[in-house]
């Protein structure tokens, strides 16, 4: 988990940290490039972008591979998607009220969909209070 705060991404940054979420190995620049649905992050985009998210410490260079005459490097992610994700929610939970959040949730989804997350969430509060009593015991 990020301690420091959340890392801001480009929307390039972050369709670029998807591609490589999803992928089951580390991908080049032209991979990414090519595994893309966006035509906007053609190679030399995603050139440009890779700098920035090393320098974030989101990637790292795992391995030169020879591609052609040249060796291309590849790269894997260094946070998790749902560590970035969790980042990301600490911190707007500090900005605002959960309930606020919970809100906009509910506002968003379906009957069905409300009635999934209300019951999700009855039983992480009951699994909360239920391991905060055994610790308090102890």
């Amino acid at each position: 988990m990020l301690n420091e705060g959340p890392i801001g991404l480009t929307d390039r940054e972050y369709k670029i940290m998807d591609i490589l979420w999803d992928s089951e190995r580390d991908l080049t620049i032209n991979e990414i490039s090519e595994l893309s649905s966006d035509p906007k992050l053609s190679a030399p985009c995603v050139s440009q972008v890779m700098p920035r998210l090393l320098k974030k410490g989101m990637i790292h260079v795992e391995r030169f591979i020879p591609v052609n005459t040249k060796y291309a490097r590849t790269f894997l992610a260094d946070i998790t998607r749902q560590d970035y994700l969790e980042s990301k929610l600490q911190h707007l939970f500090q900005k605002t009220s959960i309930i606020s959040v919970l809100k906009v949730l509910m506002s968003a989804g379906s009957p069905d969909e409300n009635d999934a997350l209300i019951q999700e969430l009855e039983t992480f509060i009951e699994d909360y209070q239920r391991d905060r009593n055994a610790s308090c015991t102890h």
